[in-house]
């Protein structure tokens, strides 16, 4: 369901401004679709790792987001501006953010073996950011962070220089290393989620399953309201509190289907409904990847008010992180419905075949 509306949002051209990314603090609705896809990723991933996943494999992931992002940032120049500068080539990006998710979950999954461990080390993560960004605050004037003094500005451009978003002109990185560490929480609580499944699954749930849910749910609003105490939640730095938020509905969403579907065959509707967002899920980075790209070269070929986008300059386009300008002319929902009509037959007609794009 996250892809289908990755894909909505990606076709809206005109999408509204309180519908885009908020500029800096602040959460606006499509702030929440990757995070809520890191929160279910999170819980997937330490399904498969308990099953033993090959190191093999775990490596080869890392290794082809790590590509498809580059890649995709390679692109991404080449439009905006007509060639491909390796001195300004950006190289953090959501799926190099995906790629250090993966990395992480991996090695921890070799240590933490309860449910309640992945949210101590959720725990853990935020205290660590959080004390960044409230030491950063500190030196900030008037003791706020911003675009212009901000943890992300320091870290992530001594590390990455003109590499990082916006060759550093915004004064932050959406998917710097500052932002990494509120990503990894919300991942962490939801492999807490997806380690207490696979717990009930195989009956060693310890307390029973129902408070386990409970005990999650009041950890994670207790944890977002306490650190929102010390630092707003918003997405451009991915603070904890917003992690934690995002991560804990997620989480719980996640437990209460498994709650009320585990174990029960569905009905022929309900296979029916279901087969269409399992291609999806089977070809997740092709559709995600996908769908970007598509959008990314419709707006730099596009016309926005008579004049090329290819023309617009590289910060303009990128300006709500989304690919594309605010207010570009386009169809709004029909264009949506055909978008994801379109790469939901492509996911069943690949997962027919048996083809998909792994990561």
């Amino acid at each position: 369901m996250l892809l289908v509306v990755s894909v909505s949002v990606n076709a809206w051209f005109t999408a509204p401004e309180w519908f885009e990314h908020a500029p800096w603090i602040g959460v606006h609705p499509v702030d929440l679709v990757f995070p809520s896809f890191v929160a279910a990723s999170g819980a997937g991933m330490v399904i498969a790792f308990a099953r033993r996943m090959p190191v093999a494999r775990q490596v080869r992931r890392i290794v082809v987001l790590t590509l498809a992002g580059l890649a995709y940032n390679a692109a991404a120049q080449g439009l905006s501006t007509g060639g491909v500068d390796v001195t300004t080539w950006r190289v953090t990006g959501v799926l190099q953010l995906y790629a250090v998710l993966v990395l992480a979950l991996g090695l921890g999954a070799g240590i933490v073996r309860r449910w309640w461990h992945w949210l101590a080390a959720a725990g853990m993560v935020s205290v660590l950011q959080t004390a960044v960004l409230v030491v950063g605050a500190h030196t900030c004037p008037g003791g706020a962070l911003t675009t212009a003094c901000n943890p992300s500005g320091v870290v992530d451009a001594a590390v990455f220089g003109a590499h990082m978003y916006a060759g550093g002109r915004l004064g932050h990185d959406p998917e710097g290393l500052v932002a990494v560490a509120g990503a990894l929480v919300t991942a962490l609580v939801g492999a807490a989620a997806g380690r207490l499944m696979w717990e009930h699954r195989r009956g060693t749930t310890t307390p029973t399953f129902g408070r386990s849910v409970l005990l999650l749910a009041a950890a994670t609003l207790v944890a977002t309201r306490a650190s929102a105490l010390l630092v707003d939640p918003f997405k451009r730095l991915w603070t904890a509190p917003f992690g934690w938020g995002v991560g804990g509905v997620v989480a719980v969403a996640l437990l209460l289907a498994h709650l009320a579907l585990d174990g029960r065959s569905p009905a022929l509707a309900e296979r029916a409904v279901r087969y269409p967002l399992v291609a999806l899920g089977r070809n997740s980075l092709l559709v995600y990847f996908g769908s970007h790209l598509v959008t990314m070269v419709a707006t730099h070929t596009g016309p926005a008010g008579g004049v090329p986008v290819a023309g617009a300059s590289w910060a303009q386009v990128w300006q709500a992180d989304t690919g594309r300008l605010v207010g570009a002319p386009g169809a709004a929902w029909p264009l949506c419905v055909v978008a994801v009509l379109a790469w939901t037959t492509l996911a069943v007609v690949l997962h027919r075949r048996g083809w998909y794009l792994r990561a």
